[in-house]
């Protein structure tokens, strides 16, 4: 989420560095800094002419346009989901969704269960269902351009509840870990696939209720009013979730009892912002075939950075669904019928005995002895009283021209608090829909 709102800020910023004076408040003391860091860059870059290494950028060599399934239903009655893409470029930003095709998924108790595609390109039932034990499912999918496909048929897995889930230290003493038990000893289940949506709440430190409102304006700004509106929404508090990304399995096939004890889902450095405020996270655990542990774990192995330039370059990995019109065609996937377990936790950083991590972005008012100078474009102090005029023979800087310019458009700067003097803060100091979403979810416990 931080980043969808980086060009936003350095936009901002830019149209700040548009007004002189402001340049003169906020960046004189820099000048001679800034003077003697071009002078290094420029001398580092002299040297380098002569020891230079060429950067290479990863490009795509060998393309090949391929199927990718990302299909698992489970004993959840819901609407289950199954998403179809395309193998893209690694000069690529963004995934390629495979659109308008045909799937279904058929048991051998004669029910036929279709799926329509959404606005995200993923496939989901028409109608809720779950998956029940001793019951065949097989995927079938047709292209848009009439190519067929089909899975080979799938059970449900043995099924196991989490036991326990709780926070633990970390490797080392600077972080922790969200650990988890599982006794399966009742049940045949030995192998497990995790994934997790962890949510963290985000409290604005210079918020005010108010809106900075310029009324009554005179020439451009050289007088005017500031009225101070109610705000008709939250900005304070909001609410980021993200997803896991990759893939955390573990297995009990090699251990003496069916037990899967303290296995780490998930490690947090104690100064991560997330848990700045409080944190929840959701974890699910899937229960595996030994097919399809496999499967994910040869991916996993694959997919490190250690084996992407080893001399053993990674091959195509073979998944359970295949080509019905052409055996050779390749297909990155697997199809997988699991049973499934959740649990969730919620902790703050007292409750890991740490110190409370660091806000996002740097919102502290820095200025100098006199008032006159901010060194902080996140947090800037305002007077209006000052518009320019001399003093003892000195120009004092139009700071009443730089609050107007700041506060006209009402996006790039929040009013936090002053009537004459006026503290203004950027929208990541004071506006947290900046950056993230104010609608607080369902699930959340204070």
């Amino acid at each position: 989420m931080y980043n969808l709102k980086a060009s936003y800020k350095f936009y901002a910023l830019k149209k700040i560095s548009q007004y002189p004076d402001f340049n003169h408040i906020v960046f004189s003391k820099h000048l001679y800094k800034m003077k003697i860091i071009y002078n290094l860059l420029a001398f580092t870059f002299f040297l380098s002419c002569f020891n230079c290494t060429e950067e290479i950028p990863l490009e795509t060599n060998g393309f090949e346009d391929v199927l990718v399934v990302e299909a698992t239903i489970t004993n959840e009655l819901k609407h289950q989901e199954i998403k179809l893409s395309r193998t893209y470029f690694l000069e690529q930003n963004t995934q390629t969704i495979e659109n308008n095709a045909n799937v279904s998924i058929q048991d051998n108790l004669g029910n036929n269960y279709t799926f329509t595609q959404n606005d995200e390109g993923v496939y989901s039932s028409n109608i809720a269902f779950e998956a029940l034990p001793n019951v065949n499912y097989t995927l079938y999918i047709t292209t848009s351009n009439g190519k067929l496909y089909k899975s080979s048929e799938k059970l449900l897995t043995p099924i196991a509840e989490i036991s326990s889930l709780y926070v633990e230290e970390g490797p080392n003493s600077n972080s922790v870990q969200v650990v988890i038990d599982s006794n399966n000893e009742a049940t045949d289940a030995q192998f497990f696939r995790y994934e997790y949506e962890e949510t963290h709440k985000i409290k604005v430190p210079y918020y005010s209720i108010y809106n900075a409102k310029l009324t009554n304006i005179v020439n451009y700004g050289q007088e005017f009013d500031v009225d101070l509106v109610l705000k008709e929404e939250n900005e304070e508090i909001c609410f980021t979730t993200n997803k896991s990304i990759g893939i955390i399995q573990t297995s009990t096939d090699h251990l003496e009892s069916n037990i899967v004890s303290k296995f780490p889902v998930r490690t947090i450095n104690k100064d991560n912002v997330i848990l700045r405020e409080r944190y929840s996270i959701l974890i699910k655990q899937y229960v595996q075939s030994l097919e399809a542990y496999k499967y994910y774990e040869t991916i996993n192995e694959l997919s490190t950075n250690e084996s992407l330039f080893s001399e053993n370059q990674p091959g195509f990995v073979v998944g359970n669904i295949s080509a019905l019109q052409n055996s050779s065609e390749k297909i990155i996937g697997f199809f997988d019928v699991s049973s499934v377990s959740s649990d969730r936790i919620y902790f703050n950083y007292e409750d890991i005995d740490a110190p409370r991590p660091p806000y996002p972005y740097d919102c502290e008012l820095r200025e100098s002895e006199d008032g006159l100078i901010s060194y902080n474009k996140n947090h800037l102090k305002l007077n209006y009283a000052l518009h320019g005029n001399y003093n003892g023979g000195t120009l004092m800087p139009n700071q009443r021209a730089i609050l107007y310019n700041l506060l006209k458009d009402g996006g790039y700067y929040k009013y936090y608090s002053g009537q004459v003097v006026y503290y203004i803060v950027s929208p990541e100091c004071g506006d947290c829909t900046s950056y993230s979403s104010n609608l607080k979810p369902n699930f959340w416990v204070d």
